[in-house]
């Protein structure tokens, strides 16, 4: 039993990974220099969702070391770039939605919902400083180019991954 067990995790987490790179790569131009990806909905989806936070880790991690030689993320872009940071804070995320979502609330929608804000802040936080860094901007001019236009899409996303995830529970009991 413990073999099949591995063999399902392993390939779980094969399979999301294959996802985030595939799902990554494409990016909606929305105007000046703004792009949507659904990277991070499925960042959410897997830390909600994962077995352990390990295998939330190398997913995230594998990710992003991927990356750096192949072109999965946003835009069929590759290596190191202003929103890189935004990427290295995927594998801080998962750990804070893996943590969060096991909190005693009774109803699992506030819970994720709580898991999914605060891992956003952690992503927008960790993002922005890199960003500032690499570009050498101020904070606020900072958050006006790469979160204050994404706030409502990932809005949405937290919605979906909720959702997603909800019927996923559903479909293994």
């Amino acid at each position: 039993m413990d073999r099949y067990i591995a063999i399902k995790r392993i390939t779980r987490n094969a399979i999301m990974l294959a996802f985030l790179c595939v799902i990554g790569m494409f990016a909606v131009p929305l105007g000046d220099n703004i792009k949507l990806s659904l990277q991070l909905l499925l960042v959410f989806i897997i830390g909600l969702t994962a077995y352990s936070v390990f295998d939330a880790i190398i997913i995230t991690a594998l990710y992003l070391l991927i990356g750096l030689f192949l072109p999965v993320y946003a835009g069929f872009s590759v290596g190191i770039s202003p929103t890189f940071g935004y990427v290295i804070s995927f594998v801080v995320i998962v750990i804070l939605l893996y943590f969060l979502n096991k909190l005693k609330i009774k109803n699992s929608v506030i819970r994720m919902g709580i898991a999914c804000v605060v891992s956003l802040i952690a992503c927008y936080a960790i993002g922005t400083a890199f960003f500032c860094w690499y570009l050498d901007m101020s904070f606020k001019n900072a958050l006006f180019v790469s979160v204050y236009p994404y706030i409502p899409f990932d809005i949405i996303k937290i919605i979906i991954a909720i959702i997603i995830v909800q019927l996923l529970i559903k479909k293994r009991t």
